[in-house]
């Protein structure tokens, strides 16, 4: 088997410590967007499903990655769903991420395992801002 490999490419994005939406252009003239895909500030693409803020489907998924995004199309936070899909902590994080100010959550669920989850994570999470 083949590895993959992944190109940086840092004019990619105006700002290149951020992970950008990049919408599939295969569902671009769909009046309901279902699927979008984010690049990663690795350039990694992550394909994931959309739900609004309050369907609660989203939080159903097990070993999954979570996106919490604002109406301005950024990354509020993230987390993995976790093998359980522990009802209670996604409630509370999903009240958390709407009071933040997120719209959406998408679902990334094409993460093998626990390691390549936390990549994803660690890829697509906004940086802490430094204090002043």
């Amino acid at each position: 088997m083949a590895a993959l490999a992944y190109r940086y490419t840092p004019d990619l994005f105006d700002e290149p410590n951020l992970a950008r939406e990049m919408p599939l252009r295969s569902t671009a003239a769909l009046s309901e967007r279902r699927f979008t895909a984010w690049r990663g500030r690795s350039g990694r693409r992550y394909v994931a499903s959309v739900f609004a803020i309050d369907d609660n489907h989203a939080l159903a998924f097990t070993d999954a990655v979570l996106l919490a995004i604002s109406p301005d199309r950024r990354v509020v936070a993230a987390r993995d769903s976790g093998p359980f899909g522990i009802e209670a902590a996604l409630g509370r994080w999903q009240r958390a991420v709407a009071a933040a100010g997120a719209a959406e959550i998408h679902v990334h669920l094409l993460a093998e395992d626990g390691l390549s989850r936390r990549a994803a994570l660690l890829d697509l999470m906004p940086e802490a801002s430094p204090e002043s």
